[in-house]
């Protein structure tokens, strides 16, 4: 007789999902929502004083790898009059590193012309910063740079930027690199041993605080935009004064470059031109500086205040305050010569630069819900980290008859 075989499963042997499959699934999730918030943007989401703080630690976060994989001082513009916040980027135009068999080529094949005895130095004898080096021996020679018609950069160029190793040979002469009207490095003081640079662009000069030894390798660079007039050696910054009318970056457009006047050797020249990849136009927010009452900043009773030391915004660029009209004479409790325009630093390694910033950042920011002043503080970190917090006042900002409170460590713009 045939018994029939009942196949009975232990409840605990039920089929269930594996661990490899739970990753999947997760791995899924992640990238679904990492594409979601990468078409929301950084902060798209939240009460406004968040959603903008998350958008200020999105540029600092792009700001300090661009610093940091390529090398190149960065920096973020605060704009207080239109409340705006713009990071300054380098795009790559060229470099020439002077090494291998066509030591004239650079990169994109762009072709340099040396003259007047220039001449690329690879002897073991000299003193060189690596493999070759660009020698002017005398104040004859030079190195141009033709323009290129891909160098042209629209929509977003702001200036440009060029940096190099210099090892100056006398101190003879004067102009190491010029670029038309845009801008002209050169020696402005020499003494028996040693030499100060100086950098100009449309009748702004940025001087130096340290001497270059003689038959010594330094780092320079040089930033020139509608937001300044910077020149680095050694790392250190120095700016130059803008003009309270304003000031505006001649144009680049179809102008080579000539390295020479002054004998010295170059290597690893590169020029950038400084375009603003991101702008972040405050939505629902102020930018408040030190010194400002909250309540007249949101009342726009504070836009008549600012030492305007920029060229005014582009023709589309953002407008606050009262539409475009003559602001109210200032409020008497408001602070003179505030400026409308503030620079925060990151060095080559991404962090905030320590020669222009001896501790964090701070930007304050306010908003107005339902009538009332909420204020929040966002903190840039010397290393670059970037938090933020909600307060109560400012320390600027003091209840009726309390005693004044001491100032905001670090360094606020």
């Amino acid at each position: 007789m045939n018994v029939p075989h009942f196949n009975h499963r232990h409840p605990s042997a039920r089929r269930g999902f594996t661990l490899l499959e739970l990753l999947v699934v997760i791995s899924i999730l992640i990238v679904a929502f990492l594409v979601f918030a990468t078409f929301l943007g950084p902060g798209a989401t939240g009460p406004a004083l968040e959603r903008n703080s998350r958008a200020i630690r999105a540029m600092v976060a792009n700001i300090r790898q661009n610093a940091s994989t390529r090398k190149v001082h960065s920096e973020l513009v605060i704009d207080y009059k239109h409340d705006q916040i713009v990071a300054l980027a380098r795009r790559r135009l060229v470099s020439f590193a002077f090494d291998g068999d066509s030591p004239t080529v650079g990169s994109g094949n762009v072709i340099g012309a040396p003259s007047g005895r220039a001449a690329i130095q690879a002897s073991r004898t000299l003193l060189l910063m690596d493999g070759a080096a660009l020698e002017l021996p005398d104040m004859q020679s030079s190195f141009t740079i033709p323009w290129m018609d891909h160098y042209d950069v629209s929509g977003d160029y702001e200036g440009i930027a060029v940096s190099f190793d210099f090892f100056p040979l006398g101190t003879n002469g004067s102009a190491i690199a010029t670029m038309g009207n845009v801008f002209t490095i050169s020696v402005a003081e020499a003494r028996e041993n040693a030499v100060k640079l100086a950098v100009s662009s449309g009748g702004v000069t940025a001087l130096a605080d340290s001497w270059i030894a003689l038959y010594r390798w330094c780092s320079v660079e040089i930033a020139v935009s509608r937001y300044g007039v910077s020149l680095y050696v050694d790392g250190r910054v120095s700016e130059g004064q803008l003009p309270s009318n304003g000031f505006s970056v001649p144009s680049a457009m179809g102008t080579d470059l000539r390295i020479g006047g002054v004998p010295c050797r170059i290597d690893n020249f590169e020029m950038n031109s400084l375009v603003s990849s991101q702008t972040l136009e405050l939505a629902d927010v102020q930018l408040l500086p030190p010194g400002v009452p909250a309540k007249l900043e949101s009342t726009g009773e504070a836009e008549g205040i600012y030492d305007w030391k920029a060229e005014p915004p582009k023709a589309n660029g953002p407008i606050t305050g009262n539409n475009g009209t003559a602001p109210p004479p200032p409020n008497s409790a408001l602070p003179t010569n505030v400026p409308a325009i503030v620079h925060v630093y990151f060095d080559t390694a991404g962090k905030l630069d320590p020669a222009r910033h001896p501790g964090a950042v701070y930007v304050c920011l306010i908003a107005v819900d339902n009538g009332e002043i909420i204020r929040m503080q966002v903190t840039i970190h010397t290393l670059g980290a970037v938090t933020w917090d909600y307060v109560d006042l400012f320390p600027w900002e003091v209840p009726p008859n309390a005693p004044p409170q001491p100032g905001l460590p670090g360094e606020t713009p």
